[in-house]
Parts: C-alpha cells; structure tokens; sequence
C-alpha cells in the first residue's frame, strides 16, 4: 500500500514497496508498447498476422 508523504501539509511523495514499484513500471512498459504499436499500425508500418507468421517459420526451420 503506497505511503504519501507530505512536506507543509501537502502531498510531496509517494513511497511504495518494491514489488509494488516493479509492478507499477511494467505495466508502464506494457502500455508504452501497447502505444507505440498501434501509432505504427496506424502508419501502415504493420504487417498480417499470415506474413509475419510465414517469416518467423522461415527465420526458426
């Protein structure tokens, strides 16, 4: 549970475990990724499921 700090009677940090942090900073990652994929597949920089599965089975034989 995280601790707020204060400093003159207004919040100034926050304190967290850090499992708690850990946590906190991968579900950040997951959603900068989330992002940053669907900024590329609105680009057209994405390809089909299809194409990409047929280059990883070539990659991987």
């Amino acid at each position: 549970r995280p601790l707020i700090i204060t400093q003159h009677g207004k919040s100034k940090a926050v304190l967290l475990n850090i499992k708690a942090y850990q946590n906190l900073i991968e579900k950040l990652e997951i959603l900068e990724d989330i992002y940053v994929s669907e900024k590329q597949i609105a680009e057209g920089k994405g390809i089909p499921h299809n194409q990409l599965k047929t280059e990883l089975l070539k990659k991987f034989k």
